[in-house]
């Protein structure tokens, strides 16, 4: 995901009629049925489609995961390394005007079919988190992303990209008229998963897209070098710089456990285990030395296993937070 779940939704369709009618290429489209969407879920993201598996209700979990279909396909089009900036932003488009399509009724492809039902299905969901989702990745559509502080700057693209995910989950776990307080805090659990999945990539998302995510101020501020982390050399002053990103990553996974016993009752499990599977990428982070630049982090079984026990234990009103 960029993360996910994970773990920002209606306007006329009078753009849609205005629509160029010229070629364009077309965003990828991935997934064509519910098996498709599982079976991507489980390759690209298994800690998801793990956390997924713990949604009782059947509906609630298709739901969660035409969210996912349509999240991953727009992801993948601004990921896409060897696409330029032009091209990726007209498939951007595109996912939009899908999406427009699909709430009026005509959808164009799975994918949105598969969206469109799960807003039958949950009137409360909202459009605008997932146009500003698209407004995020295009903000990243440029030679080399930066961002200059943590506040205001990668926080709202965090919030765009992510933050959003917190509150398209909320009317399919049960709580579409969460209280504000819950709302902001289902944000700051996007935010932390999305800074999550930053400090996860930093390496491939250095090489491989030019793209830095880690905040210019604080490798100023820890004597960092952004060269070191273009050509993957770790350093302390490296190290330093990722601590504080793990910290703020921490402090919102919190500000995320105090909403849950908020939530409905059946919906607490598995929002405990997208923040605990999640938290555990942090943890291990943490065991190799702040090191993501030489590999990716993947948590071993036994954290996994223990991030699940830990949110059993919570769920049930057992505590076990990550202390």
């Amino acid at each position: 995901m960029r993360t996910y779940v994970a773990l920002s939704l209606i306007t006329s369709a009078s753009a849609l009629a205005a629509a160029p009618t010229t070629a364009r290429p077309k965003a990828p489209l991935p997934f064509t049925s519910p098996k498709k969407v599982d079976e991507a879920l489980r390759k690209n993201d298994p800690l998801l489609h793990l956390a997924s598996r713990l949604i009782r209700d059947v509906n609630a979990r298709r739901g969660v995961r035409s969210v996912y279909a349509w999240c991953r396909r727009a992801d993948d089009v601004a990921d896409e390394a060897g696409v330029d900036s032009a091209q990726a932003l007209a498939r951007l488009d595109e996912i939009e005007a899908d999406l427009r399509a699909a709430l009026q009724g005509a959808p164009r492809n799975a994918v949105d079919a598969g969206l469109a039902a799960t807003f039958k299905s949950y009137p409360k969901l909202q459009l605008e988190p997932f146009l500003a989702m698209l407004d995020g990745m295009r903000s990243e559509q440029k030679p080399e992303v930066r961002f200059e502080s943590f506040e205001p700057d990668l926080r709202l693209y965090c919030e765009r990209v992510a933050g959003g995910v917190g509150l398209m989950l909320l009317p399919l776990l049960g709580a579409a008229d969460a209280s504000p307080d819950t709302k902001k805090r289902a944000v700051d659990l996007g935010v932390a998963i999305q800074l999550t999945n930053i400090l996860r990539d930093v390496g491939g998302d250095a090489v491989d897209l030019n793209r830095v995510y880690l905040p210019l101020e604080d490798l100023r501020a820890c004597g960092a070098q952004l060269d070191d982390v273009l050509v993957g050399r770790l350093t302390p002053e490296y190290v330093q710089t990722v601590e504080l990103q793990v910290a703020r990553a921490r402090e919102l996974y919190a500000s995320a456990r105090l909403a849950v016993p908020e939530l409905p009752k059946s919906s607490r499990l598995v929002v405990y285990a997208i923040i605990e599977l999640l938290e555990a990428i942090v943890d291990e982070l943490e065991k190799r030395g702040g090191d993501s630049l030489t590999r990716k982090l993947k948590p071993s079984t036994p954290a996994v296993l223990g991030a699940l026990v830990r949110a059993v234990r919570q769920s049930y009103g057992g505590g076990g937070g990550n202390d």
